[in-house]
């Protein structure tokens, strides 16, 4: 499309540089020129008005988004407003250009063939040099597809948010057991998760994991070692096995492709198996913070044996743990270790801040239990949020 004037054209035509020499004309002459064939040939579209708003100048791209040519000089950008913002916005707008001499923002405005589009835009006051404004300057991107794009992956994150909820286990309640969880993740999706199975009659597998990172990538990695859990807990059941085949599915997982992001992963994990029986509970744990067991007194057990991370080796050596309880008179915590990192203080320390608020909280209810612990874990470390995925599971026994 063939533009009414040039830039150069533009400028000398509206004295822009009045005040130079004719000595330096000829340097003025080859800036212009270097002007002129970027703006001609930039993605974004230009276009600039005088202080009364008339457009004086428009550049290819402004045509290629709008649909308007060199019909437009000589109106004010008013001919392409949408009507979906208010006098409060423009009034808005403008303050800050008079301001600041810039403003930023997004736009609804309207193509020439009446459609309406979205456009990131930037408005830049154009002074001489006594500082008196001469020209406003617009620098348009139409944004509308990329608008749409992110719409729909935020749809497809509440989606796969409510999947990976879904998946999560529903609480237990019976005469010798009461299980629940907790999980929080940092961002809309995470890469924590917890399942317990009940394997026979009389014993129950409790399982908590926590993927490096959090976010998409991990929430992904989660599902896919979630799918394994419940046939390698059921086949296996003892946490020396469990752990160790599970270990040879994650390290198959990452560490055996030829991907190098997904050589990065690993994972942590607290596997639990309880027999309400014998009243006793088999455990073990691959880089996870300690389990906490509670007794009715307010005694605290420590339960930290286990191996490295999973992932990480083709080959580890589970060390496992054994321990008795009092039957309804112990608890059991899970948890993950976004509850207890934050910036200049110990994870012994956080720990036993986090140990101390669930001895206090242990006559509540399960879920009140974990939701005033975790409060008072925020309180105690003097945030307002956790910077990893948070997750907590609490087996009444």
């Amino acid at each position: 499309m063939v533009m009414p004037k040039n830039l150069e054209d533009f400028f000398l035509e509206h004295k822009f540089f009045s005040s130079i020499t004719n000595e330096s004309d000829r340097n003025i002459a080859g800036r212009l020129l270097v002007a002129d064939k970027l703006f001609q040939n930039m993605l974004e579209g230009v276009f600039i008005t005088d202080t009364t708003g008339v457009i004086k100048f428009i550049n290819p791209a402004f045509s290629r988004i709008t649909d308007y040519g060199e019909e437009i000089i000589g109106q004010t950008p008013r001919t392409f407003q949408s009507g979906k913002h208010d006098a409060t916005f423009y009034q808005s707008m403008w303050q800050s250009v008079e301001q600041n001499g810039k403003w930023e923002g997004e736009i609804w405005n309207k193509k020439r063939n009446g459609e309406l589009f979205l456009q990131q835009t930037t408005i830049t006051i154009i002074k001489n040099e006594s500082g008196q404004a001469l020209y406003y300057a617009a620098v348009i991107t139409d944004i509308t597809e990329r608008r749409k794009a992110e719409e729909r992956l935020k749809d497809d994150l509440l989606l796969a948010k409510e999947v990976q909820k879904s998946a999560l286990s529903q609480p237990i309640h019976n005469e010798s057991i009461h299980i629940a969880g907790m999980y929080r993740p940092s961002e809309l999706l995470g890469g924590d998760m917890y399942a317990w199975y009940q394997i026979d009659s009389h014993r129950y597998g409790i399982i908590m994991i926590d993927v490096m990172g959090h976010g998409v990538a991990s929430a992904l990695v989660c599902m896919s070692v979630r799918s394994l859990l419940r046939g390698i807990i059921n086949t296996f059941i003892e946490p020396e096995r469990v752990l160790e085949e599970l270990n040879k599915h994650v390290y198959s997982l990452f560490r055996e492709k030829e991907s190098s992001q997904t050589k990065n992963y690993y994972l942590t994990c607290a596997y639990v198996v309880v027999d309400t029986n014998e009243h006793r509970i088999r455990y073990a744990l691959a880089g996870h913070p300690p389990v906490f067991l509670i007794s009715t007194d307010g005694d605290v057990n420590l339960l930290e044996e286990g191996t490295v991370p999973l992932g990480m080796l083709k080959n580890i050596v589970v060390k496992t743990g054994d321990h008795q309880y009092t039957p309804q008179h112990a608890w059991m915590v899970l948890y993950t270790d976004g509850l207890i990192e934050s910036e200049g203080k110990s994870l012994r320390g956080n720990m036993g801040l986090l140990k101390n608020a669930l001895v206090k909280n242990r006559s509540m209810n399960l879920d009140e239990m974990m939701h005033h612990s975790i409060a008072n874990q925020l309180t105690e470390l003097s945030i307002s949020t956790f910077q990893d995925d948070v997750t907590m599971v609490v087996a009444k026994l």
